[in-house]
Order: C-alpha cells, then structure tokens, then sequence
C-alpha cells in the first residue's frame, strides 16, 4: 500500500475534534530521556554567526559554533554578504572540500542568481560546479547536463540564447532542460538580453508570439519587470518610423492592453521601464482607437448629436491618419461612461474602459476629446461645447490621461479667440488646421 493510500485510509478528524496528541508528548520525552541535559538553541542572526565564525578562524577556538553557525555563513557567503576576506577564503575552501548536496544546491542557486560577466566570484563557482558534479543535486546534473554552455562564463549566455531562438516556445523548452524558473536571476536576465539583441526585427506575428510565449507563459502571470519592458521595446521597436497593417496592429494592442494595462494611464510602476520611443507609438496608435471608441459611444449615447459627430471624427481622424494628432484621451459623461461598459461586457474592447469621466453639472451630458496635436492641447467636445486650443506649455492647459475632468473648469470665456463654435459649414475646421499646420 502506498504512502497516500494509506493517508487515504486513515479515520478524518471531525470539526471540532481535538487530535491526540499522547504519542507525540511520548516521543517528545523519549528524546529528552536519551540526551539528558539538551537545551533548545537561541535563534542566532546571520551577522552574530559571522562573526562567531570569524573569531573562530583569528583563534581556531571552535567552542560554540555550530555546523548549522558554518551552514548559515556558508549560504551569507554565497549571497555576497560576507565582506572579511579570511572568512570568504575560509568559506571558499570549505566549498571546495564538500560534497554536501545542500550546500552545492546553494551554490548553483547563487552562480544563477549572482551571475555577472567577468566576475572573479562567477568563474569561480562555475569552476566549483563543473568541479562538484558527481555531487550535485539531482535537478541541477539534469540542468548542467541539458545546459553545459550555462558554465561558461564567457561565450554561454550567446549559445543558450541561440538555442532559445530555434524554439517556438523558450519558456516550455527551459523548463524541459530542468531550469524551474526561467525568468529568475542575473544569468537568466543577460541569457534574455541576448537574446532579444540576437532575434530579427520583430515584424510577423510567429516571432511576436514567440515573444509573448516568453514574458506571458501559458499557466503563468506576465512578468511585469525590467525583462518584460525589454521585450514590449522589442516588440514596438519596428514601428517607430512606420505601420503595421491595421489587423497587426489591433493584435498587437490588444494583447498588450490585456497583460500590461493601458501604457497612459495604467500600471504607473511598470511602463516607465519600457522606452519613450516605445510609449509614444502606442499613445499615438491609442489616440486612434480612442477616437473611433468615442464615435460609437456618442452615437449611442444622444440622439441630438448623432449627425454632428462624425464629420468631427472624421476630421479629428483624419489629423491623426496624418501624425498631426499624437496623443488623445476620452472623458465621458456619467450616461455615456454607462454605455462604454456595456459596449465593453458586449465586444471584451478594452478601449471602452480607458476613459476619463466628466464632472461638470451644468454640462453632465458633455463627453470631450483631448488631444495633443502639434504645440497645442486641443479639447473637442460634444453638444455645443466649443473647440479650445491651449498652449501645450501652458501651465493651466489639461492634462492628458487624467481619471475626471470638469468641462466647465476649461471653459474659455464666449470671445476668446483660441475657442471656436462649430458652425454647420465646416469653417471650424479651416480655423482649426490654419493653427495647428502651421
């Protein structure tokens, strides 16, 4: 019978029923009764075994330090936190001599996690690795064994990077080699970096899956850091100065958007890390998908206004089409935001849901349109609301991406002249471009 059949076969403890815990006490007193005079341990810091076993090594006076004092530095060791030399040679040489597997795991997780090119400290468990290998654990002889270029510290991290690159799916592939955790530690991180550096131009969608099968692994959460930014640089890197086809591009977004947030104004601790260049592409493919979300969610929202809209999305559009608009942001009225969540539980769009909201009492039905088109903020409205041009320097223009706007509070007064009524022969639009194209 097995060890889980067995378990299986056991009587279940009823709620409310204490365990018996005799046989426990017994085995307790057995061990008390067979070492007299034992005495539980202080818990012990890693600094005060650091320094027992420093005095220890000045006078090779032994008395108190325990194997389990040496095991603790051995491991402060391994992390870099032992700063005296004779300790780290102390402990350098007690490496050398074991065959302890628990220590020898401790340093495979160290020579991961520590890795760095050139370091004296790196070639050194790299030498103590391919050294200790009939003694190593049973996962990291399967590692080494499917990985042997991962020991070398100079050429290593470009073979494993090549290998990654044949692979549909690098992250099933690592964890096939034996490495439960690809994305953990240095060497995994510059093993990444390389491999992005060595991958073509990003520009069909089976080398960005390949992409996306690595910082979003089926059965794992995205990873949100540094190597993940890396990757979305990658990944947007081709577009900086062209377009991809619309159907590419909506993939791409939406992927993007599900995993990372809205890179305007969602995850603030983690899309700083990807680039400006990076950031300023998907504002400016955003702007367009704001804009086109805006138009079904008016049309919708108020019959009154249905037949105004679209000359001002086309135009707005149009601006945009011609990389005059740059950046665009939504802010919807209370009936209106109602609308944009249905429309996003109806189409799974995450554009609906990456809008401002309006606060304006006077005008609660009012949604508006803020860009940035050239050196001006431009905000668009709905119903009667004017266009305003501000300054883009101005301190007082809006900001973009913010969670509620008062339509009111950037009201300018009925005769400024960088505020302009739409009137039904489309002079607004002449006014509009004689400002911003110049």
């Amino acid at each position: 019978m097995s060890l889980l059949e067995k378990i299986r076969t056991r009587p279940r403890l009823q709620i409310g029923e204490k365990p018996n815990l005799d046989g426990l006490g017994s085995s307790v007193r057995a061990v008390e009764e067979a070492f007299p005079g034992l005495s539980k341990t202080p818990a012990i810091s890693v600094q005060q075994a650091i320094t027992k076993v420093s005095s220890a090594l000045a006078d090779w006076q032994w008395d108190g330090v325990t194997t389990g004092m040496v095991s603790m530095v051995c491991r402060a060791f391994l992390r870099g936190e032992v700063q005296e030399r004779r300790v780290q040679e102390f402990m350098m040489r007690e490496m050398e001599a074991t065959t302890s597997r628990s220590v020898l795991d401790a340093a495979c997780e160290a020579y991961f996690d520590g890795w760095e090119r050139g370091s004296a400290r790196t070639r050194w468990l790299a030498r103590l690795i391919q050294d200790k290998s009939p003694s190593l654990p049973a996962r990291w002889t399967r590692v080494f064994l499917a990985l042997p270029d991962l020991l070398d510290t100079d050429q290593g991290t470009r073979r494993v990077a090549e290998r990654m690159l044949q692979q549909p799916d690098a992250f099933q592939w690592l964890q096939g080699c034996g490495i439960a955790s690809p994305h953990s530690g240095l060497l995994m991180r510059q093993i990444h970096l390389v491999w992005l550096a060595t991958m073509s131009p990003v520009t069909t969608r089976e080398s960005r899956d390949r992409i996306f099968t690595w910082i979003s692994p089926e059965g794992h959460p995205p990873i949100a850091d540094e190597m993940a930014a890396w990757a979305i640089d990658k990944l947007v890197e081709p577009w900086h100065q062209a377009m991809p086809e619309a159907s590419y591009r909506q993939e791409l977004l939406d992927r993007l958007l599900n995993d990372y947030g809205d890179p305007r104004n969602a995850r603030r601790e983690f899309w700083p890390l990807t680039s400006d260049a990076s950031r300023q592409v998907l504002r400016r493919w955003l702007a367009g998908k704001s804009m086109d979300a805006l138009l079904r969610v008016i049309t919708q929202a108020t019959e009154a206004t249905t037949s105004m809209w679209p000359p001002r999305h086309h135009f707005w559009k149009g601006l945009h089409e011609r990389g005059v608009v740059t950046e665009a942001w939504v802010v919807l009225s209370p009936n209106a935001a109602k609308i944009a969540d249905y429309l996003h539980a109806q189409t799974g769009e995450e554009t609906y849901k990456m809008a401002g909201r309006q606060t304006a009492k006077a005008r609660k039905d009012t949604c508006l349109l803020i860009m940035r088109v050239g050196r001006y903020i431009v905000v668009e409205g709905s119903h009667d609301y004017r266009v305003h041009l501000f300054d883009a320097n101005d301190p007082t223009a809006p900001q973009l991406y913010k969670d509620y706007y008062d339509a009111e509070a950037i009201t300018f007064p009925a005769d400024d002249p960088m505020a302009r009524r739409h009137d039904p022969q489309g002079n607004w639009m002449r006014w509009v471009q004689e400002r911003v194209l110049r």
